[in-house]
């Protein structure tokens, strides 16, 4: 009886094993295509209004020289010149 209650527990154990490192395996941070690199403007902050932004995507489009996007909710990001794109997968 003692050994038969000994592998019941053992088991247990696994299966709390195994189900925990499958959450942690299958839990990966989202990884974009592009990473842009540029300014923003800022008229409410003090003397400098230009700001070092860095947006992820992993669709851009072209308008002219304007970078655009659009997020997940729909609502539309426009780049100006001059940015960087990385690419990176």
């Amino acid at each position: 009886m003692l050994i038969g209650l000994m592998n019941c527990r053992k088991i247990f154990i696994m299966k709390k094993i195994l189900l925990l490192s499958l959450l942690l395996s299958s839990c990966e941070p989202k990884k974009h295509k592009f990473e842009i690199k540029g300014k923003v403007y800022l008229s409410t902050l003090g003397v400098n209004k230009m700001y070092d932004a860095t947006w992820f995507t992993d669709i851009i489009n072209f308008d002219g020289d304007t970078l655009y996007y659009f997020n997940s909710d729909g609502s539309e990001v426009r780049i100006n010149p001059p940015f960087t794109i990385k690419i990176l997968r």
